[in-house]
């Protein structure tokens, strides 16, 4: 179930988000992931916060798991309460299956398309959608993505034309959900 930010922020219609993105494969891909995120049209805007303490969201580098195809976001709030805070937490060196050689499986690092495509996705889990508001028809925010055997992410399901990402581009459905958290 989709979770509202406070007040305050809603008032505002912008999240700031503080940048620990300070090593590794990640460095180069935040002001990026911001810049793609604005550019989906959705009634919330993201702009970079100066510091850790102040910012509504802060994205970051995990050393727990760091080779899975996705990132996780951690919901701040009190029970029942609206959001004060989110954690973008990323995989340090995301990998993809690339299928497998005599008996072995092949992984291939996930290439600077597939990681804005997931840090786009995690942005979207901040606005205050957990992960039962996931996608089911298309989009950036659909899960689970798959890689394209293009070094870009697509829809894999059934019917579903392949389109891959980037660019980017949203279902309705999250649309309708970003929206009704930020009216």
């Amino acid at each position: 179930m989709a979770i509202p930010w406070n007040s305050n922020v809603k008032a505002a219609g912008q999240l700031t988000v503080y940048d620990a993105l300070t090593s590794g494969n990640w460095v180069h891909i935040f002001k990026i992931a911001l810049q793609l995120f604005n550019g989906l049209g959705l009634p919330v805007k993201m702009t970079q916060a100066k510091d850790e303490e102040s910012a509504n969201v802060v994205m970051k580098v995990s050393t727990v798991d760091g080779k899975r195809l996705h990132g996780n976001t951690q919901l701040f709030h009190a029970q029942g309460g609206p959001l004060e805070k989110a954690v973008v937490v990323l995989p340090n060196d995301p990998q993809s299956s690339a299928g497998f050689v005599r008996g072995k499986e092949v992984v291939e690092r996930a290439s600077l398309d597939m990681m804005k495509v997931i840090a786009v996705h995690e942005l979207i889990h901040a606005c205050g959608l957990e992960n039962n508001d996931h996608a089911t028809d298309d989009g950036v925010f659909y899960f689970p993505l798959a890689p394209s055997g293009t070094g870009k992410l697509i829809v894999p399901a059934q019917g579903k034309n392949d389109r891959p990402m980037p660019p980017l581009r949203l279902a309705q459905s999250t649309v309708g959900k970003v929206a009704s958290l930020w009216q």
